[in-house]
């Protein structure tokens, strides 16, 4: 199954220890004001469950959503400055916090400054008292460090959950397709959706790094480390501009069918660079000061025209609009973008997501509106076990039939009942014989659920990709299997994930 993380080939120059521990002495207030927190058990009240609202518009899709979203944010002086992710915030009409993951009482927050190609903002919370809050790890960040994940995340809505690990990777360059970060960690204390932004600490509660991405499958946790966020977070503090034009986006990767590279605009950052140049959420950038933007999937190159440049220099840019098929061009911190051309559409995109369940109420998930056709009823395998049920796709018949309509297949039982690792050989065994192995039977965990996925693709001989899943939910209560048809770029990225987050059993 195809990960979000691509390791960047080369590493950058990391802060100096000195200068690393001078950052975190002064973030961590010293100089005789309040304490920070000294142990893991304490992190809770220092953290926050951050609930967004705006205009937001999803890779591969046309119409602007309006549903909030959540994240993970940390207090990281008493008086009410916090640290999230960009993408937790940037686009966000309004912020709400939760102390302490208490929706009982919420305070109102607002944006201080964002980095997109680091994945950092700073947020200000009102308060009416000082609060708890991290300071960073002073040590050295080595392999082997223990660390625990603190946060929200989304399945278990405002619940906080604190996970343990240890550090795998002390200091990478990672690039991925929505942040470019030069001192990356990579760790096993799980995360999941809703965890982004949150803390990653040692035993005393010192940050170590800043959640900011993971794959379910592979069950890979990245944290943006402190050589990257340190310094970020106080010009961020400051009100400086740290690699950031005010979007939050992320790479489009090229497609067999005719996709454009670019990078997708999901929200901007009202009276930002990006907003004043007049680029709107659902637009993709083509080209920045001369340079195609994201190439291989990843937001790299766009990070790399900013440490060139500078983010107040004036840079020409082209744009992509796909709902209305223009093509703009001018500048940031310049003159503004104009129509220039209209072109047919070429990407692939979805309209929307809808939630649907089987007949029975017991299984469900989201899924494009485009995939009309959905039947919920359940069935009872050559063994006598009983299953729920659930397929939709925009043609059932055509896409049971062949590769080139996609779908999805979705069915649980009560735990006992099968067996996941062989019914997992037993699609393996079917799928097999059209398509070609990409990655077969390899861990599946996301926080939910634990057991086996595999990967195929050219199936029939075409460009089409099929996933199969096979796993236990962790509560011990089912088991149950999913596959999704995958037919283009959207299919595989924007449909997959939502299929991925959303999918739920509950005997």
């Amino acid at each position: 199954m195809s990960s979000h993380l691509r390791p960047r080939g080369t590493r950058r120059t990391a802060l100096t220890a000195g200068a690393a521990l001078a950052t975190a002495a002064l973030l961590a207030g010293c100089g005789g004001g309040p304490s920070a927190v000294s142990d893991v058990q304490g992190v809770k009240p220092a953290t926050m469950l951050i609930t967004g609202q705006g205009t937001f518009i999803e890779p591969g899709t046309l119409e602007p959503s309006e549903v909030a979203w959540i994240g993970t944010g940390w207090f990281f002086t008493p008086d009410g400055y916090a640290v999230t992710n960009n993408h937790v915030v940037t686009g966000a009409g309004t912020l709400s916090v939760a102390i302490g993951g208490d929706e009982n009482e919420t305070h109102p927050a607002r944006v201080v400054g964002a980095s997109e190609c680091y994945d950092l903002a700073v947020i200000k919370v009102d308060l009416d008292a000082p609060a708890p809050f991290l300071a960073w790890y002073s040590g050295d960040i080595t392999e082997g460090l223990e660390v625990y994940s603190a946060g929200y995340p989304g399945s278990l809505g405002a619940e906080y959950t604190l996970t343990k690990g240890i550090v795998s990777q002390a200091d990478t360059a990672i690039a991925t397709s929505w942040a470019d970060v030069e001192h990356a960690i990579q760790h096993d204390a799980r995360i999941r959706g809703g965890n982004s932004g949150g803390p990653l600490v040692d035993p005393q509660a010192r940050v170590v790094g800043v959640n900011y991405a993971g794959d379910d499958v592979s069950d890979s946790n990245i944290a943006i480390g402190r050589g990257s966020a340190a310094e970020t977070i106080q010009r961020l503090k400051a009100g400086e501009a740290v690699l950031s034009l005010g979007i939050n986006g992320q790479a489009n990767a090229p497609t067999d069918t005719g996709a454009a590279n670019g990078i997708w605009v999901s929200s901007v950052l009202p009276g930002g660079a990006a907003d004043k140049a007049g680029i709107e959420p659902g637009d993709v950038i083509d080209k920045l000061n001369g340079v195609t933007m994201g190439e291989g999937g990843s937001i790299a190159g766009y990070c790399d025209v900013l440490r060139t440049n500078g983010v107040d220099a004036t840079f020409d840019v082209s744009v992509w609009r796909p709902s209305t098929g223009e093509i703009l061009t001018g500048q940031i911190n310049g003159d503004p973008i104009v129509v220039t051309s209209t072109v047919d559409p070429q990407e692939p995109t979805v309209g929307g997501f809808v939630d649907i369940v089987d007949d029975s109420g017991v299984i469900g998930l989201s899924v494009p509106d485009t995939w009309s056709q959905v039947d919920g009823s359940s069935f009872t395998d050559g063994n006598g076990v009983q299953w729920a049920r659930l397929t939709a796709s925009p043609d059932i018949p055509a896409y049971q039939s062949a590769f080139d309509v996609p779908g999805v297949t979705f069915a649980a039982t009560t735990a006992g009942s099968a067996d996941p690792a062989a019914v997992l050989a037993e699609l393996d065994s079917q799928i097999g014989q059209y398509c070609t192995a990409t990655a077969q039977q390899e861990p599946f965990a996301d926080g939910y659920a634990t057991g086996q996925y595999s990967y195929w693709s050219a199936c029939a001989g075409g460009t089409s990709e099929f996933a199969i899943v096979a796993a236990t939910t962790d509560d011990g209560s089912a088991v149950f299997w999913f596959t999704v048809q995958m037919v283009d770029q959207v299919d595989a990225t924007t449909v997959l994930d939502t299929i991925l987050a959303s999918y739920a059993v509950q005997f």
